[in-house]
């Protein structure tokens, strides 16, 4: 385990930063981005972070639940019901998919039978019920730990929107799409 002193984190959403502000319920299910710097040049680390709520929601409302999202179905279901409190589903490139092979990640994360790594990481979490600042923090703590090998000190938020440029993209991004 290597210590850092900071990982850098950027949130890639904008529904965060509403549920942060109060403009609407807190994010259930977010994009993030980590780096060793501020200035966001080494990359480290891409990931979904995903509640046991917004798997609920996108079993319920956005699956087929027997045809084509069957396996991906049946593994939520399995996380859901199981006594596992974080569950990492690994989507993995495709021999077809020339291009996806070079979007495998650098870091730790275990290959396919096929001996490739995964292009996508995403957390599965019945620990936070949404995502505010500190749930964040609390995940990437594990993230570094569990693939980066990194024991850090300290966690920060880069890009972070102030009050009245969230307030403006979601009344002109958010607020015509509900009314």
């Amino acid at each position: 385990m290597i210590k850092i002193q900071t990982i850098y984190v950027k949130v890639r959403h904008w529904f965060f930063w509403y549920g942060v502000y109060g403009f609407c319920n807190k994010s259930c299910n977010d994009e993030i981005t980590l780096y060793s710097d501020k200035g966001q040049k080494k990359f480290l680390g891409y990931f979904e972070l995903t509640t046991e709520q917004s798997l609920k929601y996108l079993l319920k409302n956005d699956m087929d639940i027997i045809g084509d999202d069957k396996d991906y179905c049946d593994e939520i279901e399995g996380f859901i019901n199981g006594k596992q409190d974080i569950h990492y589903f690994y989507i993995y490139p495709r021999d077809s998919e020339v291009d996806s092979l070079s979007r495998q990640v650098s870091h730790f994360a275990p290959t396919n039978i096929d001996g490739y790594k995964p292009v996508y990481i995403d957390m599965w979490t019945k620990l936070s019920k949404s995502w505010d600042i500190d749930e964040i923090k609390k995940s990437v703590r594990m993230l570094a730990k569990d693939f980066l090998y990194l024991d850090i000190e300290k966690v920060e938020l880069i890009d972070i929107p102030n009050y009245e440029e969230t307030k403006l993209s979601y009344e002109q991004d958010y607020l015509p799409y509900v009314k």
